[in-house]
């Protein structure tokens, strides 16, 4: 069961709130079960409501009015003037705070300049005041009295999605992923605790005696809740325990019993509610619920029983369960003692919707029939009328024989046979959302000839056209191409079939998942833009880079030296004498050296006979 909008209950479980996808407010009196207020901000399409949080002021610190002069006012009682006010905080996509006193029926202030993108969580404490947190990853910490802010500092590099302040009003949790543990006066981190792998969408806190806290979590797509022990002293990597669950959780709610026990209440997006019964004694296997609540209809004899969703609970002081079934159009508000004799509490509860309505949501089951030879005429044609003989009872061809009977490719050429492509495109949708076969599905939905899903889609009858949706709304969650696909046939539907979706009472409750899907995309449109433009930047640089060096290595030089062809120098030798005069003049030069060679040789040998002969001569002389 997907979510319509942001809701909770307030602390006395008085009002439940909700502000849904429309931007509009409203507040129910669970002790009646009626409608007390729906309000309308002005900006609610531009700006819608993202999160909701009750906080409890007093008087004084919302009014915005002067008071009346003291002739006058009445005099209040000793107990009016010690009540508060009950008062829905709303967090709005361009960052504003709206407070919305559920007394005067009116918007008692306006708290802007503290954020400057989407709101996405709102915690508020007696000893605190309001706190808040938005995607500029910042948190607010605000004065009510003032109108103005208080204090504000740096969540850190993710979007804080949930927060929650500890009993004694001395330190704040915010979560991301991740954990953080902050110190109100000094706003400095304490710990962290790691464990979750998506968004954490729910952190609450239970003291349980003067001195031991614990905080409960719950993430997007997880289906257990973490227990930690809030000790500045440790720093444990894991939770110390774990209560499994069915599905994701959609609210919690937390008491303290008798003997120091947490006792927690969940609903889940299956519709259930669920209660845990944890003893802090250091067990660490997972925890399983003490007792499963289920709300059914009356089955009237009838062989299905159709099951009443649980969108909200609540624990009351006197350990009641406050639950909130049915539909956003249509609530129902019951106080429940929970039965622990079996694991499982089923209520069985009349359901309001007339049978009327049910019907336009239900496609009536076809009987199978017996095809020989299907024969296609196109609109006005008649058609010859023969006589069949009767086949046997209880005939009946293949599957693969009837989708070739209504085959989209059938001979359009052939004699007698004109191709009626959208009757045979609604007939097998039809068939598809019946039987609920993918195949079929596949074949019908996945194709991109506007005029064929326009023509199917005309004669496709308004019984169909909710499971369609259902069926259109997975296709969005899936790739790019499936959803282009899905985007055409929705526009089909929106433009042939507005005026049937606007008279149906649930049209909210049919197009909200539709809605929100295309919100969560539309919040990606801005950083893809950042993205693209990026993207774009480098890759224009990149090109302009490549120009320059293509340019450079074409652009003209100062000066240009061009080697000789060897064809031409080729030609140039064969011109050419080989005896040339530098030869002779060669021969002549190696002629004459070797002739001073052999000179100065010959002048050697002479001196060293001389230098002999003059050592002789002094020999002699000597003697």
């Amino acid at each position: 069961m997907a979510s319509t909008g942001r809701s909770a209950f307030s602390q006395d479980g008085q009002y439940y709130a909700l502000c849904g996808n429309d931007g509009k407010l409203k507040i129910w009196e669970t002790a009646s079960g009626r409608l007390k207020h729906e309000y309308t901000p002005n900006r609610h399409l531009s700006s819608p409501c993202n999160v909701i949080g009750w906080i409890s002021v007093s008087p004084q610190s919302t009014s915005n009015v002067s008071p009346l002069p003291r002739k006058k006012r009445r005099k209040k009682s000793i107990s009016e003037e010690v009540d508060n006010k009950s008062v829905v905080a709303m967090g709005s996509a361009n960052g504003k705070i709206t407070l919305y006193d559920v007394a005067a029926a009116s918007v008692s202030s306006l708290l802007e300049n503290g954020h400057t993108s989407t709101v996405t969580a709102i915690v508020w404490s007696p000893s605190t005041g309001l706190i808040t947190a938005a995607n500029d990853y910042h948190i607010v910490e605000w004065s009510l009295q003032e109108n103005g802010i208080k204090c504000k500092w740096k969540s850190g590099k993710a979007k804080v999605t949930a927060l929650a302040v500890l009993p004694n009003g001395k330190s704040l949790l915010s979560a991301e992923r991740i954990i953080k543990w902050w110190s109100l006066t000094t706003k400095q981190l304490i710990r962290t605790f790691t464990g979750h792998a998506n968004n954490v969408t729910f952190l609450q806190t239970v003291q349980v005696d003067g001195t031991t806290s614990y905080l409960i979590s719950g993430a997007h797509a997880d289906s257990h809740l973490s227990v930690w022990a809030l000790d500045k002293n440790k720093n444990d990597k894991t939770s110390i325990a774990t209560l499994s669950m069915q599905d994701e959780a959609t609210s919690i709610s937390i008491l303290i019993a008798e003997e120091l026990q947490i006792v927690v209440l969940v609903t889940t997006q299956s519709g259930q509610a669920q209660l845990f019964k944890y003893q802090p004694n250091g067990h660490t296997k997972p925890l399983k619920p003490s007792l499963n609540i289920a709300v059914a209809a009356d089955a009237n004899q009838k062989e299905t029983v159709q099951q009443i969703p649980i969108l909200a609970g609540h624990l009351t002081e006197d350990e009641k369960l406050l639950l909130a079934y049915g539909s956003y159009l249509n609530l129902t508000f019951e106080k429940v003692v929970p039965d622990f004799s079996d694991k499982v509490q089923c209520l069985i509860r009349s359901d309001t919707k007339k049978s009327k309505e049910r019907k336009e949501e239900t496609i009536s089951k076809l009987k199978p029939t017996t095809i020989e030879d299907a024969e296609y005429l196109a609109p006005g044609m008649g058609a010859s009328i023969q006589k069949r003989s009767r086949t046997i009872s209880g005939s009946q061809l293949l599957l693969k024989d009837r989708l070739e009977n209504l085959s989209l490719n059938a001979d359009s050429n052939a004699q007698g046979k004109i191709s009626t492509k959208g009757a045979n495109m609604t007939q097998l949708l039809m068939q598809a959302l019946n039987s609920k076969d993918k195949t079929i599905l596949t074949t019908v939905l996945f194709t991109k000839n506007e005029t064929v899903i326009r023509n199917t889609i005309a004669k496709l009858p308004v019984q169909a056209i909710t499971p369609l949706l259902k069926e259109l709304t997975l296709m969005l969650q899936g790739k790019t191409y499936m959803s282009k696909i899905a985007v055409m046939w929705l526009q089909t539907i929106i433009m042939t079939h507005a005026a049937h979706l606007m008279s149906r009472p649930d049209i909210a409750e049919i197009l909200s998942p539709i809605l929100s899907f295309i919100d969560a995309k539309l919040a990606l449109l801005t950083a893809l833009q950042r993205l693209k433009g990026r993207v774009s930047l480098i890759t224009g640089q990149i090109s302009q880079a490549n120009d320059e060096d293509d340019k450079d290595k074409t652009q003209e030089s100062l000066l240009v030296y061009q080697d000789q062809d060897s064809s031409d120098e080729g030609a140039d030798r064969d011109d050419v004498d080989l005896s040339s005069e530098s030869d002779d003049n060669w021969e002549e030069m190696s002629d004459q050296d070797v002739q001073e060679e052999q000179d100065e040789e010959d002048n050697k040998s002479v001196k060293f006979e001389d230098d002999d002969d003059g050592d002789n001569d002094n020999d002699s002389i000597h003697s």
